[in-house]
Order: structure tokens, then C-alpha cells, then sequence
């Protein structure tokens, strides 16, 4: 009976600990949507966290949409040749790249490289007491740190992801043609 008591009082431990951490980032997002007035009016926080978080990305994701790209038209290529539709290799990747493998790898290579550069950022100026300060001199770290990255990142995804398709669909037009 113990073990049934203790499994019990370890899964309601786990559901209540999940159900916090989705009230605390359900409440962060509230907060930073509600302070994104600011930086919307400032927009050059945003345009230098664009640069920050997507131009510098950029290469990562069109290097990587090339190979990508490469590898479905080298695979691709050997299936479709065998059924005699070779000439349907560009439709493949295309398809493939456009709904269902472009945008997952642009997330995840943003998310890899600007994601954990936000996350340092952030916790580096947590570390040295930036935030503090910043909040001493009636200044909210929400609208003036956060808001902007966030806003960052959902402008310049989309793109990202529009870039990495169209590079590697590119890319499978360039290999099927050599």
C-alpha cells in the first residue's frame, strides 16, 4: 500500500509542479505582451534585435538549407530514377521543404543559435545585477530587455524560414541540374 501512496503522491507532485511552471510562463508571456507597447514605439530595439537574433542566424540557416536541400535531391533522385520520374525530383523537395522540413529546422537552428544567445544574455545581466539596476532607475526590464527580443524573434522566424526554403530548393535545382 505504501508504494501505491508514494506513486501517487509523486505523480500529483509532478502534475502540480507542471501546472506552476505553465502559470508562471502564461504569465510571463502576459507581461511581456502587455509592456510590448514601448518597445513597439521605440522600434530601433527592435531593429537592433532583429539583426542580433536574425541576420546574424541567417548564414547557419541558408548553409544549412543548401545541404539539406542537397541531401533530399541525392536521395530523392535514386528512388525517383528507379519508377522512371526523375524529372519530379525538384516537386519533391519542394514539397517537402515547403510544408513540412523548412520551417521545423529554421526553428530549431533559431532557436539553437539565437535562442541560446538570448538565454545567456539574459542571465548574464540577471548574474551582474543589470536588471536590478535597470528597474532602480524606473526603467521595466520587461519592455526594455525582453519585449524587444521577443518581438525579434517573431518578426524575423517567418522570414528565416521563407529563407531556408528557398535556398534549398535551390540548391536541389542546382544538383539536378550537374
Amino acid at each position: 500500500m505504501n508504494a501505491v501512496t508514494g506513486f501517487l503522491e509523486n505523480l500529483g507532485g509532478r502534475a502540480t509542479s507542471s501546472i506552476h511552471r505553465l502559470g508562471f510562463a502564461s504569465r510571463f508571456l502576459l507581461l511581456t505582451l502587455q509592456n510590448s507597447g514601448m518597445c513597439l514605439r521605440r522600434f530601433s530595439l527592435v531593429v537592433r534585435e532583429i539583426y542580433s537574433a536574425g541576420v546574424l542566424s541567417l548564414i547557419i540557416i541558408l548553409v544549412s538549407g543548401l545541404f539539406v536541400g542537397m541531401v533530399l535531391g541525392l536521395q530523392g533522385s535514386d528512388t525517383l530514377e528507379r519508377y522512371g520520374s526523375s524529372s519530379a525530383l525538384g516537386v519533391l523537395v519542394a514539397l517537402s521543404l515547403v510544408r513540412e522540413f523548412g520551417p521545423m529546422v529554421a526553428g530549431l537552428l533559431f532557436a539553437s543559435r539565437a535562442g541560446s544567445a538570448i538565454t545567456a544574455e539574459i542571465g548574464l545581466m540577471k548574474a551582474t545585477e543589470q536588471l536590478d539596476a535597470i528597474e532602480m532607475m524606473a526603467v521595466d526590464p520587461i519592455a526594455r530587455v525582453i519585449a524587444p527580443r521577443f518581438w525579434a524573434g517573431v518578426i524575423s522566424m517567418p522570414l528565416l524560414g521563407s529563407c531556408f526554403r528557398r535556398w534549398a530548393y535551390s540548391a536541389v535545382t542546382w544538383s539536378a541540374c550537374a
